[in-house]
């Protein structure tokens, strides 16, 4: 097999001196089941594969070679659900991720603040949303978002600025959360957030760009190598970050592959930028399609249940966009050939999702319109029926979800059970989804989790928290391997993205993203995952990363 293998490589055309790199003595992951030791890069493609003595024949007086003395090696890492700007900035703001109390929110808040006397706003991120920050800095306004970016908290002065004032409405707007009295409690969820952001200073381009190559930077050290860029609620328009991405291409700092997602809302102006982009290199900026929201998420009570709430009988959520305006709106994405996007978190939200898209896939393809081999994907899944996991498969629809939002939440008790009671067995439904056949592609939510990947297949493997509780694991039948957790997080997002022939995982020929951890993960306790660490990012068959020892 193995001299099949090279042999195979001989024929693309790489001779002995031809490698350009060689990696030899690791455990080297072709895919569930499959591993070699050596693996060979020329140019941007795998060209051999093997044992260490047969890829040290494509070796020649320029090769280098890593000893990887038993390291594993896998794909690059490729972030399915990432908000790109969003998580570029974020590296510029008070970091309130893990922090336990409110008054270690207060400390981080006023130490960055100390740090950066001449901003404007105090800006943060990642408080955990069972507690309400309440935190003063001076005078100056402050306005932090918690972790999973539906929910922002501002001081008085902050709260002055957006012109928010007292109401007598009944019923309240929920996106502005008011006492009974009616007055503003600082709290804006969802659309509301747009009445902050506003007034806030928009950074500059030259800011932005600053705080992308933070971002690649911290792409880098993480393994991750491609990111699809999702619009959030309030964010980047698609064209100015395709723009600020351009601009770093062409001076050679895009170390990451960019699949860049538009606004559901418009899918011709998309779809007329896509073409603007078509001079782009190919497999490094890829325009696949259009995202929108079905619902919420279940911390805030937004997320669309089929059931109510288990803490709040009163509510069950609703859908921000209802069957019949949520099909037109995908039917309108299709007629494009895009491919749609679905934020739906809850168990309703996912059957509205699917239910669209099978409609609307139906009919478009019936009209003749090609459309991308999964012409949906639903992003998050948190909370599945039983009867829906079936329709993922059927429909080719993909399930884009992430692992480590099992675990972020410190406060949250393993994901809300006060929320859903019961149903919380059926949320994160991976292995559900994978006995019936669905294609998972995995994420981060960046920056709502951590961009490092060793968190979600830390979450995916053990179902634990990151303290490691329960012991057995949360619904531990829903546990899935470290083999397929690793193929969900790298060829997998190829394969929903239409190219998975060509990137994704370490096959003769396929373009070279690689990863060289500093063990071997698929020997190690499942529960060290935690620890380990990258260290060598390969992209587009070049070394743009080494972890200093």
């Amino acid at each position: 097999m193995i001299a099949a293998l090279l042999c195979a490589a001989l024929a693309l055309g790489a001779r002995a001196a031809d490698a350009d790199l060689i990696l030899r003595g690791g455990k080297i992951f072709l895919g569930p089941g499959k591993y070699a030791a050596a693996l060979a890069v020329t140019g941007n493609r795998i060209s051999g594969i093997g044992t260490n003595a047969e890829v040290l024949t494509l070796k020649g007086k320029a090769t280098r070679v890593i000893d990887l003395k038993g390291r594993a090696v896998t794909p690059g890492f490729h972030d399915a659900h990432v908000h790109l700007i969003k998580g570029a900035l974020f590296v510029t703001q008070a970091d309130l991720t893990g922090a336990a109390t409110i008054d270690e929110i207060q400390a981080r808040v006023r130490e960055f603040s100390d740090a950066h006397p001449n901003e404007a706003w105090v800006l943060g991120r990642g408080w955990d949303e069972t507690l309400l920050p309440d935190v003063a800095v001076a005078t100056r306004p402050v306005a932090l978002t918690d972790a999973d970016g539906h929910k922002m908290w501002l001081n008085s002065e902050a709260l002055r600025l957006t012109g928010v004032r007292p109401s007598r409405d009944k019923p309240l707007k929920p996106d502005v959360v008011r006492d009974a009295d009616g007055q503003p409690t600082g709290v804006f969820l969802e659309d509301g957030m747009k009445l902050v952001t506003r007034v806030i200073p928009a950074p500059g381009r030259a800011a932005k760009l600053a705080a992308l190559r933070q971002a690649l930077a911290r792409m880098r050290e993480s393994g991750v190598t491609a990111v699809d860029s999702m619009p959030g609620l309030v964010d980047t328009p698609a064209e100015e970050q395709l723009a600020l991405w351009r601009e770093l291409a062409e001076k050679g700092e895009a170390t990451a592959r960019l699949l860049l997602y538009g606004r559901l809302e418009d899918p011709a102006g998309y779809a007329k930028l896509k073409l603007k982009a078509r001079d782009l290199p190919r497999t490094r900026v890829l325009l696949p399609g259009v995202k929108g929201f079905v619902d919420g998420v279940i911390g805030d009570r937004t997320a669309a249940l089929l059931a109510p709430y288990f803490d709040a009988p009163e509510t069950r959520g609703e859908p921000r966009q209802w069957t019949s305006t949520l099909y037109g709106a995908v039917r309108a994405a299709h007629k494009e050939g895009l491919q749609v996007a679905l934020h739906a978190v809850g168990d309703r939200a996912v059957r509205l999702a699917l239910d669209a898209c099978e409609r609307s896939a139906a009919a478009t393809k019936a009209e003749g319109v090609v459309l991308p081999a999964y012409p949906c994907r639903i992003e998050h899944a948190e909370l599945l029926d039983a009867e829906d996991a079936p329709r993922f498969a059927k429909w080719r629809t993909g399930a884009s979800m992430q692992p480590s939002h099992m675990t972020f939440n410190t406060q949250a008790d393993n994901y809300y059970p006060n929320r859903l009671g019961e149903r919380v067995q059926r949320a994160f439904a991976w292995r559900s989804l994978e006995e019936a056949g669905a294609l998972l592609a995995f994420g981060t939510d960046w920056p709502v989790a951590p961009l490092h990947p060793r968190n979600g297949l830390y979450a995916a493997v053990t179902r634990l928290t990151l303290d490691g509780k329960p012991v057995r694991g949360w619904v531990p039948d829903q546990r899935i391997s470290l083999e397929s957790a690793v193929s969900h997080y790298t060829a997998d997002p190829w394969t929903l993205a239409g190219h998975g022939d060509e990137i994704g995982d370490l096959r003769l020929g396929r373009i070279a993203d690689l990863v060289v951890f500093d063990r071997d993960l698929f020997k190690m306790p499942v529960k060290d995952l935690l620890k380990a660490e990258v260290d060598v990012t390969i992209f587009d068959g070049r070394v743009v990363f080494e972890r200093q020892q």
